[in-house]
């Protein structure tokens, strides 16, 4: 008999880790264990299918075991607090590539911090401020959602956004943060999308604490991705994170944000007030 329930031949694998960089590792061996060989605009790949990528300790954020990866992960949260959609304003300053997605009046879209600070929503300013209001009218909220990948970008732009949204929710106490992806790139972009989506994660976790909700725990952060792949092009870079050595989980950390508000006037004024917001700054150079 039909129960009208429908198994998928395309079941979802959750990846949990501690840290990013056992996150990546462990995505590098499930892409080669189980991907598919691909082509796409963007070159040929290993890509799976259905993978939830959980940090257990959003904390953990930084990609130690390649070189130059934290350098480039603090000049990604510059633009992102810039929130610059002009590529030699932002992006293009963590790396050149960024220029060869430019459309006609050298914009990208890609900038997150654009979306989550910036893009105007009526009556809250931005869509942070809306996601930090519907939990605080109300903790079961099913609205805390930041929307990145919009209706008008869909059009022939070489920069579709991978990240769809970000939403919030509080369960057990809890607040987690859940991404979806329609594709990611476990080299090039799982590090450092993790690192801005857990950074925003701890942010509001610390503002929503600020702001009168006493003993709210700090859940994990999961990127769910539809596509996600190693391209050939960085397939030796896969085998130098797997060959790689791991360090502790204190030297995975950026120092905790100790004032939301003081944080958020140092993102959307461009000061440099605060321990977290220094540290990224002297990181990029």
């Amino acid at each position: 008999m039909d129960n009208g329930i429908i198994t998928s031949c395309n079941n979802y694998k959750t990846i949990a880790a501690d840290s990013v960089d056992e996150l990546v590792r462990n995505g590098v061996y499930h892409i080669l264990a189980e991907g598919e060989s691909i082509s796409s605009r963007a070159g040929d790949a290993q890509q799976a299918y259905g993978v939830n990528y959980l940090l257990r300790h959003p904390l953990n954020r930084l990609h130690t075991t390649r070189q130059g990866a934290i350098r480039y992960l603090a000049r990604e949260f510059v633009a992102y607090f810039k929130g610059s959609l002009k590529a030699e304003d932002g992006l293009a300053k963590a790396s050149k590539f960024w220029m060869s997605l430019t459309d006609d009046d050298g914009n990208v879209n890609s900038n997150y911090g654009y979306y989550v600070f910036y893009e105007p929503v009526e009556g809250y300013g931005n869509q942070y401020n809306w996601a930090k209001h519907v939990l605080m009218a109300n903790r079961d909220s099913r609205r805390a959602i930041i929307n990145i990948n919009q209706n008008y970008h869909k059009s022939d732009t070489k920069d579709f956004p991978c990240t769809v949204g970000i939403q919030f929710y509080i369960k057990n106490n809890a607040l987690y943060c859940e991404t979806t992806s329609r594709s990611t790139d476990v080299i090039t972009g799982l590090p450092y999308d993790m690192g801005f989506f857990s950074f925003i994660h701890e942010l509001l976790w610390k503002d929503l604490c600020q702001s009168g909700m006493n003993g709210l725990g700090l859940g994990t952060t999961v990127m769910k991705t539809t596509f996600t792949q190693i391209y050939n092009k960085t397939l030796q870079k896969a085998h130098e994170v797997i060959e790689s050595h791991l360090l502790s989980d204190s030297d995975k950390r950026m120092p905790l944000i100790e004032s939301a508000q003081d944080t958020l006037s140092d993102i959307i004024n461009g000061q440099q007030q605060t321990p977290v917001i220094k540290w990224v700054h002297a990181h990029a150079e």
